[in-house]
């Protein structure tokens, strides 16, 4: 796949959840179901890399500019193309005497199952701090989430909206009933440089796509001696694999130390690295590159901590 706008949705489709399985009467679907739709959805793929303009109308119309929502775009796209599904209702808000109880990402009819669904999705993008057993050491770039929150919010709060008195009464007036709850989290854990664990909270699935973390002296020890080529991603670039295009701006691994080390504020950098002595042109390794002292007083012992194993 060529345009990136086609990759992000095919990434959308197969990338396997970060959760999976069936959970508290939720499910949370597997890598299976998800390769399977990729696979019932490859032609229009192919037809939208010869002509990707619906894709680009589409996203130009987005208002609200954030990654969740440029996620939940391009999986409305998928819901009403695949032939499966027929959208019933997104983001429906559920008032109470003018207060907002929740909101409905997706009310969706599964035309073969012939179930009314409703599904909660997030594309999250979690680093993991000291013990990749721990749901709770597995934070946001920006350390505003954590993996054992969000979860927690999904299975608790938001997939048991309909349950909620107000909701009931929308529901009934628009002639809705959900037969089922379905969760999805899509996105990318990022474990640290030189770790191979294989141990992750029991809600983690193994098959969850990875990615590396590093702070800056082991980045620069780690990769300087590779011929590396490093390109700087926006948030709208953390979903695919990015491909090699030769009128990009690509770095060295001391250059990129350097960009970082002069900006006024060292945020994580998501950074697409490229082997520039292969042939290849799709990216190799996908880096977080964080500051010295970053997530270094995090605190993982307060009480919002939802213990998940």
């Amino acid at each position: 796949m060529q345009h990136s706008l086609v990759r992000d949705l095919q990434w959308v489709i197969a990338n396997p959840p970060i959760i999976q399985g069936q959970q508290d009467n939720r499910n949370w679907t597997s890598a299976n179901d998800w390769a399977q739709a990729h696979k019932d959805f490859k032609r229009q793929l192919d037809e939208l890399n010869e002509n990707p303009q619906p894709l680009v109308n589409l996203l130009a119309e987005q208002r609200d500019y954030r990654l969740g929502h440029r996620f939940e775009t391009l999986l409305s796209y998928w819901f009403k193309h695949n032939g499966r599904h027929e959208i019933l209702a997104q983001n429906l808000q559920v008032q109470d005497h003018n207060r907002t109880i929740g909101e409905f990402d997706f009310i969706v009819k599964d035309r073969l199952t012939h179930n009314i669904q409703h599904w909660e999705v997030a594309c999250k993008f979690y680093i993991d701090i000291n013990d990749t057993s721990q749901a709770e050491h597995w934070v946001g770039p920006m350390l505003k989430d954590r993996l054992d929150i969000k979860y927690h919010s999904m299975r608790s709060r938001q997939s048991k909206l309909s349950a909620h008195p107000a909701a009931k009464t929308q529901l009934k007036r628009l002639n809705m009933s959900i037969d089922e709850h379905i969760c999805l989290i899509k996105g990318r854990l990022f474990h640290p440089l030189r770790s191979s664990s294989k141990v992750y909270p029991s809600v983690i699935s193994s098959s969850h796509q990875r990615g590396q973390w590093a702070r800056v002296d082991d980045f620069l020890e780690y990769f300087q001696a590779e011929k590396i080529q490093w390109q700087l991603l926006d948030k709208n670039q953390w979903m695919a694999a990015q491909t090699y295009m030769p009128d990009q701006r690509y770095f060295t691994t001391v250059d990129i130390v350097q960009y970082f080390l002069d900006r006024p504020k060292n945020s994580p950098l998501c950074l697409a690295g490229f082997l520039s002595d292969t042939p290849t042109k799709q990216e190799k390794t996908r880096v977080f590159l964080v500051a010295k002292d970053w997530a270094k007083n995090l605190n993982f012992t307060d009480n919002t901590a939802i213990h998940l194993n």
